[in-house]
C-alpha cells in the first residue's frame, strides 16, 4: 500500500477515522513503582540482547578473519578440496563480515518520518500507521504519540515492535523520556512521578537514548549475522569432523583451530535467538 492509499484508507475508513477525532489519552496516571519497572523491564531486555548480539558478532568476526588468513596457504585449500569442502560459505571469503553497524545504510540509520503536512493524518506519522498495519496496537497510544514529533512517533513504534511490546504502558515511559526537542510542544509541562525525582528522570532519558539507539542499530543486522554464523558454523562442523583437516590444523595453526573450535562451543540457543523487527 502506498502513502497516498494509506492516507485514504485512514481518512476513508470510519474505524480508523477515529484517529482524527478527539480522541483523549486515558487520565489515570502511571505511579511511580510502575513507572520504573515497566522501564527497567525493557531497558534490561535491550541490552540483554545488545550482549547477545555482540557475542555473535565477535564470534563471526573471529572466524572471518582466522579463515581469512588461512585460505592463501595451498596445503589447506588442498586438504578442503579432497574432502568436499572447497566451496566454503560466501561470508568466509569476502575478507569482512556484514552485519555490522557500519554497513547499514543511511537509510536505515535515518528516522522514517521527516516532516508534517501530507505525512500526517489526525497527528499521527503515515509510517506508524504502516508499521502498525499487522499489530493490534490499542487505540489508546494514538493520543499519546501525538505529543512527539513524527520522527520520534516512528523511533517509539519502531522500539515496540522490535521488543514485541506494542503496549501502552511501553508508549507512556517511552514518551515520558523523550527529549524535549522531539516533544510536539517543546515547553509543555512534564509529567512527574511518585518517588522519581527530576534528576533521576533525566538520567532515565539519557541511558534510554542510548541504549535505544544502539539496541535499533544492532537489530537492523542481526538477522544477517545470524545466518551467516549458521552456516559458517554447518561449515565447520564439518571441516572439525575430519581428522586429517584436524591434525593439519593443529600442527600449523593451532590458534585457527581454536577459534573454530570455540565457533562449535558457542551454543546455538545463543544466536539463534528471534532477530527483533525493525
Amino acid at each position: 500500500m502506498t502513502k497516498a492509499e494509506l492516507r485514504r484508507f485512514v481518512e476513508n475508513n470510519r474505524h480508523a477515522s477515529r484517529l482524527t477525532d478527539n480522541l483523549q489519552a486515558p487520565l489515570n496516571p502511571l505511579r511511580g513503582p510502575a513507572f520504573v519497572r515497566t522501564y527497567k523491564r525493557q531497558f534490561d531486555r535491550m541490552q540483554d540482547f545488545i550482549r547477545e548480539a555482540d557475542a555473535a558478532q565477535h564470534q563471526l568476526e573471529s572466524v572471518v578473519n582466522a579463515t581469512g588468513q588461512i585460505l592463501p596457504n595451498a596445503a589447506f585449500r588442498a586438504l578442503l578440496q579432497e574432502h568436499d569442502l572447497g566451496t566454503l560459505p560466501s561470508i568466509l571469503t569476502q575478507g569482512s563480515p556484514t552485519g555490522g553497524p557500519n554497513s547499514r545504510s543511511e537509510e536505515q540509520q535515518g528516522p522514517l518520518c521527516f516532516t508534517a503536512g501530507p505525512q500526517l493524518v489526525g497527528g499521527i506519522c503515515l509510517d506508524v500507521l504502516d508499521l502498525l498495519n499487522d499489530f493490534g496496537a490499542p487505540l489508546k497510544i494514538f493520543p499519546l504519540l501525538r505529543e512527539v514529533v513524527p520522527s520520534r512517533q516512528v523511533e517509539i513504534v519502531r522500539l515496540m515492535i522490535a521488543l514485541d511490546r506494542v503496549q501502552f504502558r511501553v508508549v507512556r515511559v517511552l514518551i515520558a523520556l523523550t527529549p524535549r526537542s522531539q516533544l510536539t510542544d517543546p515547553f509543555a509541562r512534564r509529567k512527574q512521578y511518585e518517588g522519581i525525582s527530576p534528576s533521576q528522570l533525566a538520567a532515565m532519558e539519557t541511558d534510554l537514548a542510548k541504549v535505544s539507539h544502539e539496541y535499533l542499530s544492532v537489530a537492523s543486522t542481526h538477522g544477517a549475522t545470524v545466518l551467516n554464523l549458521i552456516a559458517v558454523t554447518s561449515y565447520f562442523d564439518r571441516l572439525l569432523n575430519s581428522p586429517k583437516l584436524v591434525r593439519f590444523l593443529a600442527r600449523n595453526f593451532v590458534g585457527h583451530l581454536e577459534v573454530y573450535q570455540k565457533l562449535l562451543d558457542f551454543r546455538e540457543g545463543r544466536f539463534q535467538k528471534r532477530a527483533p523487527t525493525v
